[in-house]
């Protein structure tokens, strides 16, 4: 597998002026979606809740 380039992306950055940065964007967007996911789906406290019976 060939290593990542290090060298300048001029095409990229051209494109990132004129459509945003649509990788940062997803990125955040995944993140807040898995910050929520974690919060709804939260099962850690069922461990902590008292045994009815």
């Amino acid at each position: 597998m060939p290593a990542p380039s290090t060298a300048p992306a001029p095409i990229y950055d051209r494109l990132v002026d004129e459509q945003g940065d649509v990788l940062a964007d997803v990125r955040e967007a995944a993140q807040q979606a898995e910050r929520t996911a974690d919060d709804v789906l939260d099962f850690g406290h069922a461990q902590d809740a008292p045994q009815a019976g």
